[in-house]
């Protein structure tokens, strides 16, 4: 051997000028060329040879592509959790397709996720938005390992590392005027969808569908389908009952706030929706009537500045979701009930996301707040009695 030639790794061997890999599985010895001469080059591309073919020894005729893996998850999570979640992974693993085509399941290697999260901020992606990719694919490894098809989930890993924790966006309380100067530009129904926001504290997703015969107002209550399909209880104050008994009803759907239908003819600024129904691209059309408060507001600016006035923007744009930070503020401040009552309301899991509204509260409203005896809180996950039709 030359004198400065580098040592073999282990498993491997100088063939030439050219390193090699030896190694033995199952009773049968494997030899073929690295095609390199750079000992830290060859001993990954040896290790990851050596782990493919472990695998292909481990799995046998039972070996399944990612493909397969994902028809199979699909068969089994159909009857596991709620549509709208199967969609959204769904098109989370059709998002990232392309890094997994090919490669049988058990491929799938810390690598390989690491090359998806790389890709995605290449894009520009959120850091929650990537979340929810890895917990689709942590979703189809976690049923290959417990099917013996795989083992390990390294789309789980990812996610608990720290690069990956996901950044609560900071909550924004939308004042009043703001409120009323986006409702003032909604049409229809969607300005009683804004204001049953602020009224419920229900999320978006949760108002689209609600349904009539989950509204009994003899109750004061609504019955909404929350994250992971879950249902919850929502009390309704006086105004709320009112507002929910304002809404007409078309028998053409079962939606409590719906679109009555294009007629035929195409929006030119949303998804054409020619049939009446629950609003389609709800969070769409918000945006829209903010972005036209604000233009409206930049065209009074101007024409002030043409008479010499100046005007200084006072409209601040929020989310949809951000009623539901108001209402929940709103709640507490009001003496309504206290943490623990606000947490069914609101349907959180853990009352740490609850307590996160106390910074906006007096020092004396947080001790009200914390205080406060629960409710008996035994029909939160029940809607007996139903009236609406």
């Amino acid at each position: 051997m030359p004198a400065d030639r580098k040592k073999a790794p282990d498993g491997c061997y100088w063939r030439g000028s050219t390193l090699w890999a030896r190694f033995t599985v199952g009773g049968k010895e494997y030899r073929f060329s690295l095609k390199t001469d750079d000992p830290d080059v060859a001993r990954n591309r040896s290790a990851a040879e050596q782990a493919k073919i472990v695998a292909a020894h481990s799995y046998g005729e039972d070996r399944k592509l990612w493909t397969d893996a994902v028809t199979a998850w699909g068969q089994y999570m159909v009857s596991q959790i709620g549509q709208r979640t199967l969609e959204r992974y769904t098109n989370s693993i059709d998002i990232v397709a392309d890094f997994l085509a090919g490669l049988h399941v058990d491929e799938v290697s810390d690598e390989t996720i690491a090359a998806i999260v790389r890709a995605r901020r290449a894009a520009g992606v959120s850091t929650a938005t990537i979340r929810r990719d890895l917990t689709a694919l942590s979703s189809v490894l976690g049923f290959a390992r417990d099917e013996k098809w795989r083992k390990g989930n390294p789309a789980l890993e990812a996610m608990q590392s720290r690069r990956m924790k996901e950044r609560r966006d900071p909550i924004v309380l939308p004042e009043n005027p703001d409120i009323e100067r986006v409702i003032a530009r909604a049409p229809g129904l969607f300005k009683h969808l804004i204001r049953a926001a602020l009224l419920t504290g229900c999320r978006q997703d949760e108002l689209v569908t609600l349904e009539r015969r989950n509204v009994d107002l003899g109750r004061r209550a609504i019955r909404v389908r929350g994250k992971g399909n879950k249902h919850r209880e929502v009390s309704l104050t006086d105004e709320a009952a009112a507002l929910f008994a304002d809404i007409p009803v078309n028998i053409g759907t079962r939606a409590v706030f719906w679109h009555a239908g294009t007629k035929g003819q195409p929006s030119e600024r949303l998804r054409e929706q020619p049939e009446p129904g629950p609003f389609l691209n709800a969070a769409s059309r918000f945006g829209l009537y903010c972005r036209d408060v604000v233009a409206a507001e930049a065209e009074e600016i101007a024409e002030a500045a043409k008479r010499g006035k100046k005007l200084e923007p006072t409209f601040r744009r929020f989310r949809f979701h951000d009623l539901r930070h108001r209402f929940a503020v709103d709640y507490l401040r009001s003496g309504r009930g206290g943490l623990y009552d606000l947490q069914q309301e609101m349907g959180h899991t853990s009352i740490k996301v609850t307590e996160l509204y106390l910074s906006f509260l007096t020092a004396e409203e947080k001790a009200q707040a914390k205080g406060a005896p629960a409710r008996n809180t035994a029909q939160v996950h029940r809607f007996p009695g139903l009236t609406g039709a």
